[in-house]
């Protein structure tokens, strides 16, 4: 498979929340401004790279959040769970989950800054584990200190104010009339967040069979499914993949959830397909390039990979998976040449691993042989 959804857990605890959150009165009085978000941007991903959390720990402007929730669900929502809403996102760890999500060789990179409505949005990549998510920040100024007003996070197809008032809704309007014993299986979504951070898919998978039907068919409790599903296999996942996409046919993030359904079904221009519509959605993203070298790949299409594989290390030459895609080809196409040039630049800046570099040499033993006889390294 070629990627694994990722599931902030951040709305898990809305379910589970043991206080309330009474908002702050802070006004607006500045709009952000082209440079400021800059500058933050670079803030944030300094932040990641230094496995430093507290700033996107933080990054939320909690009163304007709680509005954006309560605006969502049309004011129906009762106070005490708006305020849970805040709540529930400072006991997420916003940053934290991200650190977790990047793993130790992932990446958390600003793909571009625009206005829309007037204010600044940041949209920052999400790359972890051969998985890729895209977060959408909107910015506000509060008193000085930069925030995010919302996160439209592609993976929900959603803003994160939506995911939570819809969540919220369903507790308000559903948990009232649930049995004991229904409470009791919901109540152990804290667990299934538990079992799947240890990987532990069938133990999770059980629990998540037991949650009554109707929570199974809302989408927070889909993506979870989703997640499930990628560790139990590729037909579990497949199924999971398309018993969402039939109950959210028209979603907004299908192109980004469809990619690894095309794939197991060796449905591979479908896939690619996708990658294109998605990458039209975010207004281009030069990593996608990765995507489509590995659906020509599967396609058997050298030429097209070849492009798409230098492309991307073109935009991107620390990304080792690029970089051992691109050798890959070279090798396959006969430009030893190129290929030992590639991977003598990669060992010398770092960006390829001694272990990397072995893997390839155990793979390609004339690469080895053709890098010993390179003059440059005797």
């Amino acid at each position: 498979m070629l990627r694994r959804p990722i599931l902030f857990n951040l709305f898990l605890f809305l379910l589970i929340l043991p206080t309330l959150f009474q908002g702050c009165t802070m006004q607006e009085k500045k709009q952000v401004t082209k440079e400021e978000a800059t500058a933050f941007a670079r803030r944030i991903e300094r932040s990641v790279e230094h496995g430093n959390p507290v700033l996107l720990d933080n990054i939320f402007d909690e009163e304007g959040f709680g509005k954006r929730v309560a605006s969502d669900g049309n004011r129906i929502l009762n106070t005490e769970l708006q305020n849970g809403a805040i709540e529930g996102l400072k006991a997420a760890h916003f940053g934290q989950q991200i650190l977790q999500s990047i793993g130790k060789k992932g990446t958390y990179r600003l793909v571009k800054r625009y206005v829309k409505d007037n204010r600044e949005h940041l949209l920052f990549r999400l790359y972890g584990d051969g998985s890729v998510n895209y977060h959408d920040y909107e910015l506000v100024k509060r008193d000085d200190d930069i925030k995010a007003i919302d996160i439209y996070i592609y993976l929900s197809g959603e803003n994160l104010s939506k995911t939570f008032s819809q969540a919220l809704m369903m507790m308000q309007n559903k948990m009232p009339d649930m049995s004991r014993g229904d409470m009791e299986k919901v109540n152990k979504i804290k667990t299934i967040k538990t079992l799947i951070a240890q990987k532990n898919y069938t133990k999770a998978g059980e629990y998540y069979d037991e949650l009554p039907a109707n929570f199974k068919k809302q989408k927070l409790f889909q993506l979870i499914h989703v997640q499930i599903g990628s560790g139990l296999g590729n037909e579990q996942y497949a199924s999971a993949l398309n018993e969402y996409k039939s109950l959210f046919p028209d979603d907004p993030n299908m192109y980004l959830m469809m990619v690894d359904a095309y794939v197991l079904q060796k449905d591979y221009p479908k896939a690619l397909e996708a990658v294109n519509k998605l990458d039209s959605i975010i207004n281009k993203d030069p990593f996608q390039d990765y995507y489509r070298g590995l659906m020509y790949k599967l396609m058997l299409d050298t030429a097209q990979s070849l492009a798409c594989f230098e492309r991307l290390h073109a935009y991107m030459p620390e990304f080792s998976g690029g970089t051992v895609e691109l050798v890959t080809v070279y090798l396959k196409t006969g430009n030893m040449d190129k290929a030992v040039a590639v991977v003598r630049k990669g060992r010398d800046d770092k960006s390829l691993s001694p272990e990397t570099v072995d893997a390839l040499y155990e793979l390609h033993p004339d690469l080895q042989k053709a890098m010993q006889k390179d003059p440059a390294k005797l």
